[in-house]
């Protein structure tokens, strides 16, 4: 199968992940999601496993989804997501912080183009 004919997302590259505004779409993003912190975990794996197509990396290799639980492996009750969501105290329109988990927040990008890619489109502006 090539990605011609295949139904695939590409991942966010780096440099995507760490621009200030593509960060910020997605942290928004990610804040109006329905979502319990301990469910994130269940919602990104269960779209993850189900998603039909392929995930190809940035220069169009196909991508090994690693497995949820080792990427937030030592956080289980998933406290860093409540962080990650936490607005800032002076601008609640804005992250207090930004991530110092790459990977994770990779999963949750990859989570928006495959369950919401209207929404992922829109990252990039």
């Amino acid at each position: 199968m090539t990605k011609d004919d295949d139904k695939g997302v590409f991942l966010a590259t780096d440099e995507e992940l760490s621009d200030a505004h593509y960060y910020l779409r997605l942290w928004l993003a990610a804040r109006n999601v329905q979502c319990s912190r301990r469910a994130w975990l269940d919602e990104i794996a269960d779209t993850l496993r189900d998603f039909e197509g392929t995930i190809w990396t940035p220069n169009g290799e196909a991508y090994e989804v690693p497995l949820v639980d080792e990427v937030f492996g030592d956080d289980a009750d998933m406290r860093w997501m409540s962080d990650y969501l936490r607005p800032s105290d002076f601008d609640c329109r804005k992250p207090a912080r930004i991530s110092a988990r790459p990977s994770r927040v990779r999963l949750i990008d990859l989570y928006f183009r495959i369950r919401h890619p209207q929404i992922a489109r829109h990252f990039k502006r």
